[in-house]
């Protein structure tokens, strides 16, 4: 349990540095983390996704509200944009977290190994500088299509929808830091839906170890928090300080190792 602990408390620094500079919910370091590590603590293999993207969605709640925070300080949340897109990306997680817990492990794996490079393949087309057209605005109709579709690609992959959320708002004309301080926000209001949904569909479960409920692990959500909350504020301020195209260029890089690491596995 030591081993699994200090574990997660390294997870937890990682996550929460890439949550806050990326505007992510940390889940693409901690899905794959957790696939490795709840074997050590009994989880059984049928369960081990579910529990694993329940666990990373528990986290993201605290690690995001941390950047989250942060980046309200900084006047990088766009709070305008989210009388539509919020309540559609909390309800569409919810709802596909109850399809997404009841897939076989293997096939849940390989949805969210795909996710990933779908997204790291989209950041790394999009480096280089395009014009985005000035008349493309958010409306209530994307806000609420777009919420939707992203609730449900994020619930895949126990993720806080950034990598989805950041270019979304900012092919609607939201400066890239802005999309980012904004995306840090949903990422919040995702972990709760998710987090949610798996606590509910897993609350029957048979042969999850103690202090769990449903499908999150509450230890491993100890560990990671404990550490990430501070640590995302150190990524939320580096934010203000890098420029645009390091930013991209990180968060492709971000990505196309999480992809490699999930396929090779």
């Amino acid at each position: 349990m030591l081993t699994f602990f200090l574990f997660c408390l390294l997870a937890g620094c990682v996550a929460g540095f890439l949550a806050g500079l990326f505007g992510i919910g940390g889940g693409m370091v901690i899905v794959p983390m957790m696939v490795y590590l709840l074997p050590i603590v009994g989880v059984p293999d049928s369960l081990l996704m579910s529990t694993a993207l329940g666990t990373s969605f528990a986290t993201i709640v605290v690690t995001a509200f941390s950047s989250a925070q942060r980046h309200h300080k900084l006047g990088n949340v766009v709070w305008s944009t989210l009388k539509y897109f919020a309540p559609a990306l909390m309800i569409s997680a919810f709802i596909s977290g109850q399809y997404i817990s009841k897939l076989p492990h293997d096939v849940s794996s390989k949805l969210f190994a795909c996710l990933v490079v779908y997204l790291a393949a989209k950041m790394i087309l999009s480096i280089k500088p395009k014009n985005i057209d000035p008349n493309k605005k958010i409306t209530p109709l994307s806000s609420i299509i777009g919420g939707a579709l992203i609730g449900m690609a994020s619930s895949v992959a126990g993720i806080g929808g950034g990598g989805f959320i950041v270019p979304f708002l900012n092919s609607r004309n939201v400066d890239i830091k802005k999309a980012i301080g904004t995306s840090a926000f949903c990422g919040m209001l995702m972990g709760i839906a998710g987090m949610l949904s798996f606590m509910v569909s897993g609350w029957n479960a048979q042969g999850m170890p103690p202090y769990s409920v449903g499908f999150v692990y509450f230890p491993a959500v100890l560990g990671i928090t404990v550490t990430s909350f501070f640590t995302s504020k150190l990524g939320a301020n580096a934010t203000n300080k890098l420029p645009v195209p390091t930013l991209k260029k990180a968060f492709a890089a971000f990505l196309i190792v999480v992809a490699i690491n999930m396929l090779l596995k």
